[in-house]
Formats: C-alpha cells, sequence, structure tokens
C-alpha cells in the first residue's frame, strides 16, 4: 500500500508493560511516574536509542486531573527531555491514538526525525494534593466520591444522557443492529456473550492481560455445562437493555509507549520497522443519533477514500476499541472485515478469536485485556505493532500480519482509523 505522508514514517520500538491495578501486590510502593519511565525507557530499548535521540515527545492522559494529585501536565518536567518539545493530548480514551497520529506528523513534517509517543492512566487510584507520588489512594476515597467519565465527558446539560457512565451510547450499536441486520434480542445477547468468551480466550493467552480465566472454566466452576448458559445467568447480569457486565470496558493502570521515525532512517535502529500507511480522525456528538455507527461510517470513508480499491477483507488483522459488546462487532462490519449483517455469526462461531479465520483484538480487548483511558491507544498500537513482528507471544496470530487495521474511540465523541502494514 501506498504511505500517504509527504515523509514515510516507520515505528521502530513499543513497550510492552502488563496491565495492572495497584490493588497488585506486585505494584506496592510504585507510583504512575515511575511507570511512565519504565514505558518509555522500554520503547527506546526496543528501539535501541536513548533519549538523546528523541527530538519530541507526545503524551496522552485523560483524568491526570484527578489522579495524579491536580497536576495538569505531569510528566512535562522530566529532566530526560529538558529542552525538548513535549505535547500532552487529551481526547479521552481515543487520546492515545490521537497522540500517536500526532507523532507520526509531526515526523512525516520534517520537522523532527525520531518521536515517542506514550501514554499514562490510573483510573482506580489517585494522588492527594501534596502528596508523594507512591501515597496513591483508592478513587472511591475522592473527596467528591466517584467521579464520573461521563459528567467530564459531556455537558449534561444539553445531551440527551451523560452516556459513558452508563454504557448508553454502545446500546445504541445494539438497536442498530437488531433493526436493520433483523436479528432476535435473543440472538444478539447470544452474539455479545460470544464475543466476550472470544476476548478472554484471546486473554487467557496473553500474559499482558488484566484476566486471564476463560468463561468455560468460569461456568464449570460455577455448576454450568453449557458456557452460553452462565453468560445468559443472573451471574453475568444485564447493565443496560442489551450489554452484560461481561461485555463491559475493565478499567486499569497502564503505562505504554511508541518510538516512530523517518523510514529512511528505520533501519538504522530495528531490523523490523513497521510502516504507517495512513490515518484518518472524524468528530461528532453524542446528539446524533446512532453517533458511534456513524463516526465509524465518517472514519472509514476517509481513510479508505485515499486508496483506490481497498476493502476491510484486505487486512490480515484488526484491532479495536471495545469499551462494551456492540462497538467490536460494528466496527469490524462498517470496515468491511466482517460481511456486512454476517459478523455475529463470525462470533457465535468463534472465528474472531485470535487463532481463527478473522482475527479481531488477539490480545484480548478492553472488556479482558484491560483499559486506561488516555493510554489504551497506545497499548492497542503496542499490541498491533507486536503481532505484526511476530512476537505477541501465546496470542500471537498464526499467519503472516502484514497489513493490520487499528481502529479507536474516544469519550462519544471521537473515532480514528490507522493502518499498519509491514513491508519487509
Amino acid at each position: 500500500m501506498k504511505q500517504q505522508f509527504a515523509r514515510p514514517v516507520s515505528v521502530i520500538g513499543t513497550s510492552s508493560l502488563p496491565q495492572r491495578s495497584f490493588d497488585d501486590p506486585k505494584m506496592a510502593g510504585l507510583s504512575p511516574y515511575e511507570l511512565w519511565a519504565d514505558a518509555c525507557h522500554q520503547a527506546m530499548d526496543d528501539a535501541h536509542v536513548k533519549p538523546k535521540d528523541i527530538d519530541k515527545v507526545v503524551y496522552s492522559q485523560f483524568a491526570n486531573f484527578i489522579t495524579m494529585g491536580g497536576v495538569m501536565a505531569p510528566v512535562g518536567s522530566l529532566e530526560e527531555w529538558a529542552g525538548k518539545p513535549i505535547t500532552h493530548i487529551e481526547q479521552a480514551c481515543a487520546g492515545g491514538y490521537i497522540a500517536f497520529t500526532e507523532a507520526v506528523n509531526s515526523v512525516a513534517s520534517g520537522q523532527y526525525d525520531i518521536v515517542l509517543v506514550a501514554g499514562l492512566e490510573n483510573p482506580k487510584h489517585f494522588n492527594s494534593r501534596n502528596q508523594p507520588a507512591y501515597k496513591l489512594k483508592p478513587i472511591k476515597e475522592y473527596d467528591n466520591g466517584w467521579w464520573s467519565p461521563g459528567r467530564v465527558l459531556f455537558d449534561t446539560a444539553y445531551t440527551r444522557f451523560d452516556g459513558v457512565s452508563d454504557n448508553l451510547l454502545t446500546e445504541e450499536q445494539g438497536k442498530y443492529y437488531i433493526k436493520h441486520y433483523g436479528i432476535t434480542e435473543d440472538e444478539l445477547d447470544d452474539t455479545y456473550n460470544s464475543m466476550a468468551m472470544n476476548l478472554r480466550y484471546n486473554a487467557s493467552h496473553n500474559p499482558r492481560a488484566l484476566m486471564h480465566e476463560r468463561y468455560e472454566d468460569i461456568a464449570k466452576k460455577a455448576g454450568y455445562d453449557d458456557p452460553l448458559e452462565y453468560m445468559r445467568s443472573e451471574h453475568n447480569p444485564k447493565i443496560t437493555q442489551y450489554i452484560r457486565k461481561s461485555g463491559s470496558v475493565l478499567h486499569n493502570m497502564e503505562a505504554g509507549a511508541i518510538v516512530v521515525c523517518s523510514a529512511d532512517i528505520a533501519k538504522k535502529y530495528s531490523d523490523h520497522p513497521i510502516q504507517v500507511i495512513d490515518d484518518a480522525t472524524v468528530s461528532n456528538t453524542t446528539r446524533y443519533p446512532f453517533n458511534f455507527h456513524q463516526m465509524n461510517v465518517d472514519v472509514r470513508d476517509n481513510l479508505y477514500k485515499k486508496h483506490p480499491g481497498i476493502k476491510g477483507s484486505d487486512f490480515d488483522l484488526m484491532i479495536t476499541t471495545v469499551m462494551t459488546s456492540g462497538e467490536q462487532l460494528d466496527s469490524a462490519e462498517v470496515f468491511g472485515y466482517l460481511p456486512e449483517g454476517e459478523g455475529y455469526k463470525y462470533e457465535l462461531e468463534g472465528k474472531t478469536r485470535f487463532d481463527a479465520e478473522k482475527p479481531i483484538n488477539p490480545h484480548g480487548g478492553d472488556i479482558s485485556f484491560g483499559h486506561g483511558f488516555g493510554c489504551a491507544g497506545v497499548c492497542m498500537l503496542g499490541e498491533a505493532i507486536l503481532q505484526m513482528r511476530g512476537e505477541a507471544g501465546g496470542s500471537q496470530v498464526p499467519k503472516p500480519v502484514n497489513k493490520c487495521l487499528v481502529r479507536g474511540m474516544g469519550g462519544g465523541h471521537t473515532t480514528v482509523g490507522i493502518i499498519l502494514e509491514d513491508q519487509n
């Protein structure tokens, strides 16, 4: 595929930190700053560059005003990059993807040769103001009670609902699917439950994922021979009309980093650079009917129009945000990776597992791998890069991954599409 940048750009390094929480004893005594530094150094080591080689840093963080002691730009003063430009991106859960595109375009412009993009998020704990960074408290002890992402994402006086806090935005995707493709609510329920099982199967093979126990094993422990029967039971309650607990995002601490550079110097640093072919970003309003679906349509059109003849079936792998079950099904069909109106069958038949016909989210997706708000996109892109280099470990897709489509979403108002290619 032809790169759409004036100056070709490659990925030469990525971090691969596991998804964890500060509740984990292994994290005792650590602070978010140390995790940020660990991710950045891991990506630089992978790229065989030193901090002095980095010309610019772009980082994404959404909840720092709550979780990092009220500091607006907590990593802006790290001495490793004193005198270098550091840009903070805040675009809710799309921030990591936007930070990546900003880094890519910074290199493509010719102004910078090597740029580091990073993310940091700690949704379940926070620093009290004027306290040492390692003195973290559970978010439930935050002075104003649990902070609702929905209420910081939307002006609730003017929107139909405050959306994300109640999973209502992605609820519309289920309504859309039933309306347009004629499946029943029970069939949609089984589809979403099968998707959760498929993603947990993927995560069970990925040591970097947050959750590893398969739903089949969980069902057996609860006395169910049929795992779908368990998934339909009170053990997996519905939290909206269509979405069950198993189909909703898992929040956790994340830190991740990626190094991009001009393609003409990539081989100097990496034996296996991955080329960035193109990206597209769109925004919309939560008042727009079927907003998530429409943003998928818009970003697909903006991305594909520059590549005549491109089809979703051209991609060997799709990685997509799955804050709730409807996102994966809708985006896979809109981008043509799965056939329109038939994608639910692929989930029911387990064909989207990492070792099956049409792998989606082989790392486990946001509902089993984990999700750290503004850092999520960086970690998702990192997983895509590991897959393309054949370094994803137990969840490695068995066929070569030469072309990968990454689709990200954040806050109910921004969707991103990115095309990566292994041109080795």
